[in-house]
């Protein structure tokens, strides 16, 4: 059964989904979507055009498809907010949706969002990432899945962050960051790589010593980079270290993190 808090001011046009739960003067605007089961917390607003999949917890304050961060922004823009399902988004978040017409800011499924997190407009976010307190995340940045970015931490506008990266907290880059490695400091530097995320993912023994293979050539040779991807393309690889080298030779619009952190 739905439930409404006499407090909490829902439009006609709001479409919401069985069993949600919306809570003291928490607002939900003309437009939006809440799936099932989801619970829109206390002084929590969904904006119109924003779209909440189902069991999606969205903490107290929080604020999904606000007005973006733009200069000469034209409200008129007809863009969205997408939040897939299962996301736990805690207090004080805020997800700003698209600049461009038609287009969306992205958060996918089983997400966990701690409080004070911010999805700058035009963010794409895929699966299984935490972001803890107060990471932001500027306009365009996409990242993968299974990540954890570390309190405070903050990036760029059009990087790239791949498949299970760990950043320190209050790290900063500006720069992509390659799939399976650590982000430190604030230089774009490279800790080293996830061990033990990638242990703890399942991959077994040879895709993480293939892994580490990879991270040697490209970090640890003196080669550099377009010689690191020639020695590499000399072998063939699994479907893990694949996703490295790929990601290493693909386009880039902030060039990739390099150097390793001192």
């Amino acid at each position: 059964m739905t439930n409404i808090h006499p407090t909490a001011i829902v439009a006609e046009s709001a479409q919401l989904g069985e069993n949600v739960q919306i809570g003291p003067f928490a607002i939900v605007e003309d437009g939006a979507k809440i799936g099932d089961r989801s619970e829109i917390m206390a002084q929590a607003q969904v904006r119109a055009k924003s779209l909440v999949g189902a069991d999606c917890y969205v903490g107290s304050g929080s604020l999904i498809g606000a007005d973006p961060h733009y200069v000469g922004f034209n409200r008129e823009t007809h863009s969205w907010a997408r939040v897939g399902d299962r996301n736990i988004i805690r207090e004080y978040v805020t997800i700003h949706r698209s600049i461009e017409d038609g287009g969306e800011t992205v958060l996918g499924n089983d997400n966990f969002l701690m409080n004070g997190a911010h999805l700058g407009h035009d963010c794409h976010v895929g699966n299984k990432n935490i972001l803890a307190n107060n990471v932001l995340l500027g306009g365009h940045v996409e990242m993968a899945n299974h990540c954890f970015l570390g309190g405070g931490s903050v990036y760029h506008q059009f990087i790239r962050i791949g498949d299970y990266v760990m950043a320190q907290g209050l790290a900063g880059t500006s720069h992509d960051i390659p799939p399976f490695t650590m982000l430190a400091g604030t230089d774009n530097e490279i800790a080293g790589l996830n061990v033990v995320g990638i242990k703890r993912a399942g991959f077994d023994s040879p895709d993480r010593m293939e892994i580490k293979e990879v991270f040697k050539t490209v970090y640890r040779s003196q080669l550099n980079l377009k010689q690191a991807i020639q020695v590499l393309d000399q072998k063939s690889w699994g479907e893990p270290a694949s996703l490295l080298i790929n990601f290493l030779k693909s386009d880039t619009k902030k060039g990739f993190c390099l150097k390793l952190y001192k």
